[in-house]
Parts: C-alpha cells; sequence; structure tokens
C-alpha cells in the first residue's frame, strides 16, 4: 500500500508567490514607448488649432476620470477622432505625456497652462 502521508494535501501547501518589483515599472515603460511609436492608438485627440495627439482610449480612461466618462459613458466611446475645445495643445501634450509618463516639466512658460488644466 502506498504511503500518502508523503504526498502533499492541496490544502495544506502555500502557492509560491511570484512577485516581480519591476514588472509595473516596465510595464509602463512599455506603454510609454508604444505611444510615442504611435503603436495600436486607437484615438485621435485634437485641439482646436487642429493639432492631434495620439492615444490608447484604455490608457487614458485609466489615468484620469474625465477620459473614463468620455470613453465609456458618451458618444466618443464610438469615435477615433475626438475634438477637445477650448483646451490648449500644448497643455494636452503635458497632461497625455504625463499619464504615459508619471512626470511633468514644469517651466515658465508652461506653468500657467498646467494650472488651467489642472
Amino acid at each position: 500500500m502506498e504511503n500518502t502521508n508523503q504526498i502533499p494535501d492541496s490544502r495544506r501547501c502555500k502557492p509560491d508567490k511570484l512577485y516581480k518589483k519591476s514588472l509595473f515599472v516596465d510595464i509602463y515603460e512599455r506603454l510609454q514607448s508604444l505611444w510615442n511609436g504611435e503603436f495600436f492608438c486607437d484615438v485621435k485627440l485634437q485641439t482646436d488649432d487642429q493639432k492631434i495627439i495620439s492615444a490608447h482610449k484604455v490608457i487614458l480612461s485609466a489615468a484620469s476620470p474625465y477620459f473614463h466618462a468620455m470613453f465609456t459613458n458618451f458618444a466618443e466611446r464610438n469615435h477615433d477622432l475626438v475634438a477637445l475645445r477650448q483646451i490648449d495643445h500644448t497643455a494636452l501634450l503635458l497632461l497625455v505625456n504625463f499619464i504615459y509618463s508619471g512626470k511633468i516639466s514644469v517651466t515658465e512658460e508652461n506653468v500657467l497652462v498646467i494650472i488651467d488644466i489642472v
């Protein structure tokens, strides 16, 4: 007869946990790289001056309640070109860059623009 005391019972075994400290950093860097290369972008944000910033709806939605509402509850969810009125192109670019990088550079030239979007 086989000795069953040597076979671990799954209820008694604690599962090993895999943890990679830099996983989220790696993913964040890849997302930024995809954005910079405009790979898989599914939305173009157009400001009043007709300039366009490409992005990913899911990333914008995850990072911003404004974009989350826009891409889940409003007509923009079905559009790949979204016109954003009364927002400065530089401000939008700074905001989107912040979403993808987690960094923003505040200078004398852009401080007022940043204050407007905050």
